[in-house]
């Protein structure tokens, strides 16, 4: 979509208006007939509150311009950064609907600075779909957006910049869910990674099954072994300030497929496993993004890519394998992998790469979608201050999280194993059993960790969602980073 900042409306022909209403209806355009229009609506309860409303008419005009599509975007009292993003992208949603090409809007006012990045990401992160491989399809035509405002020309360029920058990310880590496991194998997902570090100056590193074996992976391998595929451990590395040695380990579950293993899935929740690697999807997108706005911070991402598949080769309940950090670890269920795969992740974060601060992103379970349903992300942590710092960003994001418990000594059990170090899979509270499990082995580093297990994925076509992934985690890992950079000294 190209976006043009107006001051005046010469030359710039639209077909799509939008105009928003606060908590007391007042419009943010009131010329012509959109008055009118908008209390003939409120008369019939279709507009007023947070509705957004669209409809189409034959003599709409503005300023002597003629339109055909007409959106109101109601604005709650204190919307956040969120209810922006959701108010415009549901107006995306509608004027896509009438086919609208042109669309104009106002940006006006002294708060406009707070809203109207998080409104251009709205109506972004909305213009978005996934059909590369339906055939008879109609050609896509680009879509226009002109904003009329008196924002300078640099701050409107800046916040235009960002905000494309941010809906590229989404837009990549959406399209690493969405792509079917037969394409994006773990090999694939490696080449995306790569491609990526390639165009940003980020250094990458692929480690191979024998690279992992000799590092004491075993964890991880367990995961990977019943697969043709071959399991891909991929490192990006970005130094942004190399006198520093401090360094934030961004790591993303990176299960291309997951059967289950032998506790294999019912058949209505094997659909969607190709999105097993949200988190690694994340991870992977939001490194481009910090390192195209060259934060002054040291950032390194690890991502397990592997297979959760069933041969005669795979792990089985039962099992107790070594992880990398040397404990040992009791199977109880194949299908609790993920967890698996990302302890030798972390230990390789830690004892490798030198983090200080951990953040891990995962599908990882089910109990959290059961929690929190699909638009928040369960968070867990070990530090109140890093995870203050994942609230803030969550707001600058305008992605939904909620802390749940750790549960302290009084959960000290719940992974209890009688054969090995810890179990793979507790018998209850199964979201904070799978949290706890991982924080087994963050070493005392400041961690969070992040279940996107409802979050990674929307099955409605609806404000800034489209069916597939969603890009969860992408915005908020940036905007964490980037409230950890510090300011350089001057001396």
């Amino acid at each position: 979509m190209q976006i043009q900042r107006l001051v005046d409306l010469e030359d710039y022909e639209f077909d799509t208006l939008l105009v928003t209403y606060n908590h007391k209806n007042r419009l943010s355009i009131e010329l012509g007939k959109v008055s009118e229009i908008f209390e003939s609506l409120q008369a019939d309860g279709l507009v007023g509150g947070s509705k957004v409303y669209g409809l189409r008419g034959k003599d709409f005009s503005y300023q002597g311009q003629p339109y055909y599509n007409l959106i109101f975007i109601g604005i709650p009292e204190k919307a956040t950064p969120r209810r922006f993003q959701l108010q415009f992208g549901q107006a995306m949603k509608e004027a896509k609907r009438f086919h609208g090409k042109n669309l104009l809007m106002t940006a006006i006012g002294e708060d406009v600075s707070y809203w109207l990045s998080s409104a251009m990401k709205g109506l972004l992160l909305a213009d978005y779909s996934f059909d590369k491989y339906i055939s008879d399809k109609p050609e896509a035509s680009e879509l226009h957006l002109g904003i009329l405002t008196g924002i300078d020309s640099a701050s409107f360029k800046k916040e235009e910049q960002y905000t494309r920058m941010m809906a590229k990310a989404v837009t990549t880590a959406r399209d690493l869910v969405n792509e079917p496991a037969n394409i994006m194998t773990p090999a694939a997902l490696a080449a995306k990674a790569k491609e990526i570090c390639e165009k940003n100056n980020i250094k990458c590193t692929i480690l191979e099954k024998q690279d992992c074996e000799a590092l004491g992976m075993n964890s991880y391998l367990a995961v990977a072994r019943g697969s043709k595929q071959s399991a891909k451990f991929i490192v990006m590395e970005y130094n942004g300030r190399v006198t520093d040695d401090e360094k934030i380990a961004l790591i993303g579950k990176g299960l291309c497929f997951d059967s289950g293993g032998y506790n294999l899935k019912p058949s209505t929740a094997m659909k969607g496993m190709h999105g097993d690697m949200g988190g690694a999807a994340a991870v992977i997108a939001a490194m481009g993004a910090i390192a195209e706005a060259k934060l002054g911070i040291n950032v390194t991402a690890v991502i397990p890519a592997c297979e959760n598949m069933i041969s005669g080769k795979s792990m089985k309940p039962g099992d107790i394998v070594k992880s990398m950090n040397g404990k040992y670890i009791e199977v109880v269920n194949t299908d609790a992998e993920g967890r698996m795969a990302l302890i030798d992740a972390i230990t390789y974060a830690i004892r490798e790469c030198g983090a200080t601060t951990l953040i891990d992103v995962a599908t990882l379970t089910g109990a959290c979608v059961v929690a929190l349903g699909d638009r928040y992300t369960g968070a867990f942590s070990n530090s109140d201050e890093l995870m203050a710092k994942i609230v803030q960003a969550s707001i600058l994001a305008g992605e939904n999280i909620w802390r749940l418990p750790m549960g302290d000594e009084e959960y000290d059990n719940l992974n209890a194993s009688t054969v090995a170090d810890i179990a793979n899979c507790g018998k209850k509270c199964g979201a904070t059993a799978a949290a706890r499990f991982l924080g087994e082995f963050v070493e005392k580093k400041p961690w969070v960790h992040l279940d996107i297990a409802g979050t990674s994925e929307s099955d409605e076509d609806k404000e800034i969602y489209s069916k597939g992934g969603t890009g969860a985690a992408t915005m908020l890992l940036y905007e964490t980073v980037k409230l950890m950079e510090k300011p350089y000294k001057s001396y």
